[in-house]
C-alpha cells in the first residue's frame, strides 16, 4: 500500500489525477485543501466527489480518501500539528500541483504561492524521509519557466539568463531551481512541465474553464466583434488533462524517472496553428448556435490599441474577461516550441501517446459550450498555466 499526497485536488491537473489514483486498490490518497472550517473542508470533499461521480461511501475508497484543511503557502502547509504529524509518518508519495495562476499579480504574491508553496513541500518531503517513508515528489512545474525563450525549449534545467513575460513565470522558475538543487542533493523526485491544459481528450470534462476557453471566444472573434491577431505561425500548445494525469500517474509508480524533467505539452509537431486553430473554433461555434460577426484579422499590436475602445462597447459580461487578453498577446510577440521527444519516448513504452487537436477539438468545445458559465466570469487560470508555442 502506497499513500499519496496531492496538492491542489481542486485544481485542473489534481483533480484529473486524484480521480485515476483512487482506481488504485492499493494507494490511499490523502489531500490538503483550503477550508475555512471543517464544515468547509467537508463541502469541498463533496464537490470533489460529484465531479468524481462518486457517492461518499463508494465501497471502491474503501476508506482511502482523507482531506485535511491546510494551506500550503503556510509552514507545516497550515495543518494542525497533529495532521502534520499524521502525513509525515504515512506518505510515501507527494504530487504538488498547487498554485494560484494569476498573471497580475505582485512579485511578493507570486513567490508566496510558489516558492514558499515550494519550501514547505520539501520541509515535508523531509520529515517523510526521516520516517523512512517517501519514495518520490512529483513536482507540477509550468513550460511557463522558459519565459521569453527563443526557438525550442528544452528537456532539461533551464538555468541560462532570461526574461519573463509576468510575475507567474519567475516565481515558478525559481520554485524549479529551488526544487532543483534539492534533487541534485539525492531528493528523488521528477519535475513536470505541463502546457496549456484543456479538458479530457474523451468526454472534454474538466474541473474548472481555464483561460484557453475564454481564448477560444476570442480566437473566433465572439468576444471581439470579429477582430482578431493575425497570429502568423505561431503556435498555441495545448494538452489534454487527462493526458497529463496519466503521465503523472505513471510517474509517481517509477522510481527510475527521479532526477528526468517531462515536458507534458503537444510538442512542435502536435502545437496548432492560432491562425487554424481559429477558423476550427469558427466553425464549430457557429455549429453549436452562435452568431458570429465577419472575421478581420489585425496585428496583435492593433489589438493591444483598440483594446480599451472594445471593452467600453463590449457587454457588462465580456468586459472582465478581456481583461486576460493582454497577457496572451504577449505570447505573440515570439516563436516559441517545446521539445517533448525523450518524454514521447518514455511515455510510449507505457502505452501513452499525445492525442492529436482533431480528435479531441469537439469533445472539449462541446463540453464548455454546454456547461459554459452564461456571466462572463474571470478566467480561473491564466496563460502562463500553459504556454503558447
Amino acid at each position: 500500500m502506497r499513500t499519496v499526497l496531492i496538492t491542489g485536488a481542486t485544481g485542473a491537473i489534481g483533480s484529473a489525477l486524484a480521480r485515476l489514483l483512487l482506481e488504485e486498490e492499493t494507494t490511499a490518497v490523502r489531500l490538503v485543501l483550503r477550508a475555512r472550517s471543517e464544515g468547509h473542508l467537508q463541502e469541498r470533499v463533496r464537490s470533489l466527489l460529484a465531479f468524481w461521480e462518486l457517492a461518499p461511501a463508494d465501497p471502491t475508497m474503501s476508506g482511502r480518501l482523507e482531506a485535511f484543511g491546510g494551506d500550503v503557502s503556510q509552514p507545516r502547509l497550515g495543518l494542525e500539528e497533529a495532521a502534520y504529524k499524521q502525513l509525515s509518518g504515512e506518505v510515501t508519495n507527494i504530487i504538488h500541483s498547487a498554485g494560484n495562476v494569476k498573471l497580475n499579480q505582485s512579485m511578493e504574491d507570486a513567490r508566496r504561492s510558489a516558492v514558499d508553496s515550494t519550501r514547505h513541500i520539501l520541509a515535508l518531503a523531509d520529515a517523510c524521509r526521516e520516517h523512512g517513508r517517501l519514495r518520490k515528489l512529483e513536482f507540477v512545474s509550468t513550460v511557463g519557466v522558459a519565459g521569453r525563450w527563443q526557438g525550442v525549449v528544452p528537456e532539461r534545467p533551464l538555468r541560462e539568463p532570461r526574461e519573463f513575460h509576468n510575475t507567474y513565470e519567475a516565481a515558478k522558475a525559481e520554485a524549479e531551481e529551488l526544487l532543483l538543487e534539492e534533487m541534485a542533493r539525492g531528493l528523488p523526485a521528477t519535475v513536470h512541465r505541463p502546457s496549456m491544459v484543456v479538458g479530457d481528450s474523451r468526454t472534454g470534462k474538466i474541473i474548472h474553464f481555464q483561460v484557453f476557453y475564454y481564448l477560444c471566444e476570442f480566437l473566433s472573434g465572439k468576444r471581439t466583434f470579429g477582430i482578431v491577431p493575425d497570429a502568423g505561425d505561431v503556435r498555441l500548445d495545448i494538452i489534454p488533462v487527462d493526458y497529463v494525469a496519466s503521465a503523472i500517474q505513471i510517474s509517481s509508480r517509477r522510481e527510475d524517472t527521479a532526477g528526468r524533467i517531462l515536458h507534458l505539452c503537444s510538442g512542435p509537431s502536435h502545437a496548432p496553428r492560432i491562425t487554424d486553430l481559429a477558423e476550427q473554433l469558427r466553425k464549430r461555434f457557429t455549429a453549436y448556435g452562435a452568431r458570429l460577426a465577419r472575421l478581420r484579422k489585425v496585428p496583435p499590436g492593433w489589438i493591444r490599441g483598440l483594446l480599451p475602445a472594445i471593452t467600453r462597447v463590449a457587454p457588462r459580461s465580456a468586459r472582465r474577461a478581456l481583461e486576460s487578453l493582454p497577457f496572451f498577446l504577449a505570447y505573440l510577440d515570439e516563436q516559441q516550441l517545446f521539445d517533448n521527444t525523450r518524454t514521447q519516448a518514455f511515455l510510449a513504452v507505457e502505452g501513452v501517446a499525445i492525442p492529436r487537436v482533431e480528435e479531441y477539438l469537439d469533445a472539449i468545445l462541446r463540453y464548455y459550450w454546454t456547461h459554459r458559465p452564461q456571466s462572463g466570469a474571470k478566467p480561473r487560470s491564466a496563460v502562463g498555466a500553459g504556454g503558447v508555442a
